[in-house]
């Protein structure tokens, strides 16, 4: 009769058996299919790689297309730049077309008043004039005030007239430097030839017998890069025309 004690014993080796073998079965069993599942892990993680490097080349290519946006907006930026400054200049260029063509219309207005007064005074086109030498005065910059020595000048031009009551005509023409604006400048020599004008009309030279006009920096007469070129460019030239005809004015 087997006992109680060894009929467990034998129970417990059994159970620890079958336990074994149930553990290698287990075993064997994941082994399959793991080894079934390998060929579905190569292929995802060759796709996650083929993924991960079509990333970078995306991401090549998006660094790539934002270095050229750059490129091209600093490109926009540099022509936007060079069409400001063109327009810019063209404005510029208006204003100096504008500015000229004032200056272009007080002359012609001057020219029509000279016109207007030889008419006046009842001149034989047929009758030819002389001109008597040049003489210049001078004025201080950015001024039209008569100088001690410019007075003495034209008062040396009007004692010569002032025993003509016919037969001639005092021409005055303003000039500048090229300091300033055309606009600023044909202003200034205008009111030079005026204040000439005004002097030899207070030395009895008939208001009707003198024309004038400003030129402003036209026709200079030395260079205006030099203080002492300025200094002769800022005048104005009196010339006293006289009749050669015979004929003798009212």
């Amino acid at each position: 009769m087997v006992s109680p004690n060894r009929r467990f014993a034998v129970v417990g080796v059994f159970l620890a058996g079958i336990l074994v073998l149930s553990g290698c079965a287990s075993r064997k069993y994941v082994r399959l299919q793991t080894q079934a599942l390998e060929p579905a892990i190569q292929e995802a993680s060759n796709a996650a790689k083929e993924a991960a490097e079509r990333i970078d080349a995306v991401d090549r290519r998006a660094q790539q297309a934002n270095t050229a946006a750059g490129a091209a907006d600093t490109k926009a930026t540099a022509a936007q730049q060079a069409a400001n400054q063109a327009s810019t200049a063209a404005q510029a260029a208006d204003r100096k077309a504008d500015t000229a063509n004032q200056g272009v219309q007080t002359a012609n207005n001057r020219i029509s008043t000279l016109e207007t007064r030889v008419n006046g005074l009842n001149i034989n086109i047929s009758d030819t004039y002389t001109e008597s030498e040049k003489q210049t005065v001078v004025f201080a910059n950015n001024s039209a005030v008569l100088t001690a020595q410019s007075k003495s000048t034209l008062d040396k031009i009007a004692s010569d007239v002032s025993g003509q009551r016919s037969g001639y005509l005092v021409e005055l023409q303003g000039f500048t430097d090229s300091v300033g604006s055309e606009q600023y400048n044909f202003g200034l020599s205008q009111r030079r030839a005026e204040s000439v004008e005004r002097y030899l009309v207070s030395k009895n030279v008939p208001l009707y017998r003198v024309s004038i006009v400003g030129l402003g920096e036209d026709n200079p007469v030395a260079d205006n890069k030099t203080n002492q070129g300025r200094a002769q460019n800022r005048r104005v030239e009196v010339r006293v025309l006289k009749s050669t005809s015979g004929r003798q004015t009212n």
